[in-house]
């Protein structure tokens, strides 16, 4: 018998994309002929209606934009190359007579600087500007590297979003700045026929001794299955439901503990993603027991650029021929700039962890940036709390908090607290606050080692200085003054933290919970050596 050959998943993968998508239809591919306004204009907003007269705007085909020699349309910028104009205006109205002939859509925007999509007068996608009110005048956050233009933002949108007949896609993009080199701009809206395809994921959330739980989502409604089991090539059990939805989510219980599982996920008939190679997972340790346990650790990771891409490397080219991390934790900030779905798809998802997060359980907390795009701590609503599932009823250990903004759970004998440092109240009397002295109590008592993990951090002198109340809101001032004497009291071993863009670490200290100029190493420095396993210090 010959040896049988491997396909490489990544060509099977992309065999799989243009097979199911053989019949979607490019409602506006790109290269389409846009209307613009490109005279420096405050065009206000009338001209994101469908009915907006834009006859006397220029015409011409995609890619628009200057500055880089690959525009199909030169724009113009105005008459100063140092004061450029800051907006230009983009419409196109296309008919679609049966808006669910089509059971969804996909728009893909290639952008520099900043953008904000409209259908028919609605914002549907917007990337690289503040969650304020756009005016003519509004600056997009930051410059989009020459490296970073030809990717691609995208955003799933349904038919109950359209109307039957004539709609306008209306598109505003902004410079970072007046003197910016380029502006560029090019836009694909593909109507969908049934036959779903991953947009993201699968990848896994809230592991326990004996559940999982599979989060992924499809670019059309579908119901959900993953198919289970714990030898390859037998998958022998499975979960499904009936729900059709794009964001699916399923729990896996009766698992047996520190058990590795392969799967599959996709619908009740066909699978989407199954690759036994990178789609498993290992399930936790009973409680308490002792077990060797590595985690991986990303702060402030999601930017999408190229630094990002080589630490991912860096830990992949590390575990290629060792062990991989049993849990994964991210210390918020994780989709740069604003937490938006289209960032996250960038920073976390399709493009950056994607093999990663097949396997590897996510445990995030969350940051400023995942706040910005409107993400509410107190209603667990927003992107943020779209994509994760945290176990927030004490299923993986520890006490119930009943929300998805700070949680915990256990592997083995060490107990994890994930907190909200922005979103919810950090007062010494608050929900969190409360909550957090009795599940640290309980895990005192339970649990060998104790790690929590929260975005801000209570010192810090990197890219942000905690000595100075109005850095960050003063958030630091009281993470340090309302949670750490709780930690400090009830013995925690070790707290992580992102928001400075630097490495720290301290000694090992106890009490000290004003500016730097206070601290006394004589009676707050309880053990001042590297703390290194190959060195002297505590172990």
């Amino acid at each position: 018998m010959g040896t049988p050959h491997r396909i490489p998943s990544a060509f099977i993968a992309l065999l799989l994309y243009f097979t199911l998508h053989a019949q979607d239809i490019a409602l506006i591919p790109f290269g389409a002929t846009w209307k613009y306004r490109d005279n420096g204009s405050n065009q206000g907003i009338p001209w994101r209606a469908i009915g907006f007269n834009d006859s006397g705007w220029a015409s011409g085909p995609a890619e628009l934009g200057y500055g880089d020699g690959d525009e199909a349309t030169v724009v113009s910028y105005g008459p100063n190359s140092s004061a450029k104009y800051i907006t230009t205006y983009f419409r196109k109205t296309l008919n679609i007579p049966d808006v669910n002939a089509y059971a969804g859509y996909l728009l893909s925007v290639k952008r520099d600087d900043g953008f904000v999509v409209y259908l028919n007068g609605t914002e549907v996608m917007r990337q690289n500007l503040d969650q304020v009110t756009i005016t003519y005048t509004t600056l997009a956050y930051q410059a989009i590297a020459d490296s970073e233009e030809p990717k691609l933002m995208r955003q799933v949108l349904t038919p109950a979003q359209f109307v039957n007949g004539d709609n306008t896609i209306a598109v505003e993009m902004h410079q970072s700045a007046g003197t910016s080199s380029d502006l560029s701009f090019n836009l694909e809206l593909l109507g969908l026929d049934g036959s779903p395809s991953l947009f993201r994921g699968p990848y896994l959330q809230a592991s326990t001794p004996t559940s999982i739980v599979v989060k992924w989502k499809t670019d059309v409604p579908t119901d959900s299955r993953v198919r289970y089991g714990s030898t390859v090539g037998a998958l022998d059990l499975s979960a499904t439901l009936a729900a059709q939805v794009l964001e699916h989510e399923v729990t896996l219980t009766g698992l047996q503990p520190n058990t590795t599982y392969f799967y599959a996920i996709g619908t009740t008939t066909t699978d989407l993603a199954g690759d036994e190679t990178t789609c498993f997972f290992r399930t936790h340790p009973p409680g308490g027991s002792v077990s060797p346990l590595r985690i991986w650790v990303v702060g402030d990771a999601g930017t999408a650029y190229i630094n990002q891409a080589h630490v991912r490397d860096a830990y992949t080219n590390f575990i290629a021929t060792g062990r991989k991390a049993d849990l994964w934790l991210m210390l918020g900030d994780n989709a740069y700039n604003h937490g938006r779905e289209c960032e996250y798809q960038q920073g976390v998802f399709q493009n950056m962890y994607e093999g990663i997060l097949r396997n590897t359980p996510l445990f995030p907390c969350i940051g400023n940036h995942d706040y910005y795009s409107g993400a509410n701590g107190n209603t667990n609503t927003g992107t943020y709390y779209t994509l994760f599932a945290p176990p927030k009823l004490g299923e993986g250990g520890g006490v119930p908090s009943n929300t998805e903004a700070y949680y915990s759970y256990d592997y083995g004998n060490v107990h994890f607290i994930s907190l909200d440092s922005y979103g919810v109240s950090r007062s010494v009397t608050g929900a969190m606050a409360t909550w957090l002295t009795n599940d640290i109590t309980q895990a005192q008592a339970n649990r060998q080692w104790i790690i929590v993990y929260w975005h801000h951090p209570p010192y810090s002198k990197g890219s942000h200085n905690t000595d100075d109340p109005g850095d960050s809101g003063g958030i630091s001032f009281d993470m340090r003054q309302n949670i750490v004497p709780i930690l400090e009291q009830h013995g925690v071993d070790l707290v992580l933290c992102g928001h400075s863009h630097s490495y720290e670490r301290s000694f090992l200290i106890n009490g000290h919970y004003g500016v730097s100029s206070t601290f006394n190493a004589a009676t707050m420095k309880l053990n001042g050596t590297a703390g290194q396993l190959d060195g002297t210090g505590p172990t």
